[in-house]
């Protein structure tokens, strides 16, 4: 696995990445090909030192890109934490992390869904918004939230 990662990170950075982004996308994209579906944290260690980039930098891109997984979970929740937001879904930020657990950055129920948190989504006006595998959703609410979360 570590040579065929080595192999494809190496063409891709003599097609320009990581400094051209679509070279970086398609490293990306080939590589969770080659692991199965998910880029684990060794895969992306592999990736950064041929790239000469840090995992952190790989793992902001790939956060960003909805059809790129960092992790085992089917389905990514992404929440905003912007001052509209925060202040609208107060009951949805206690309902994830109180209820059922929900870390940022960690899976919960049973693995099935990703929880990540994000800055501003430039959507205030319709707040609380919540990105559900890269997908804007706005004026989200707790039923509708826990709707999504039963059929994910």
């Amino acid at each position: 696995m570590k040579e065929s990662l080595e192999e494809i990170a190496l063409y891709y950075k003599n097609q320009g990445a990581p400094s051209d982004q679509s070279a970086l996308l398609s490293c990306l994209r080939e590589a969770q090909q080659a692991c199965g579906g998910m880029l684990d944290a060794e895969a992306q260690q592999i990736l950064a030192d041929v790239l000469d980039v840090k995992p952190a930098y790989l793992q902001a891109v790939a956060k960003r890109i909805s059809d790129l997984k960092l992790s085992g979970a089917s389905h990514t929740l992404t929440v905003c934490q912007g001052v509209n937001c925060s202040r609208e879904g107060k009951n949805i930020h206690r309902y994830l992390e109180d209820e059922l657990g929900a870390k940022p950055g960690k899976t919960f129920l049973g693995g099935k869904w990703m929880y990540q948190t994000v800055g501003c989504q430039r959507a205030c006006r319709t707040a609380p918004n919540v990105r559900v595998d890269g997908r804007l959703m706005t004026g989200m609410t707790l039923e509708r939230l826990k709707e999504i979360l039963q059929k994910g």
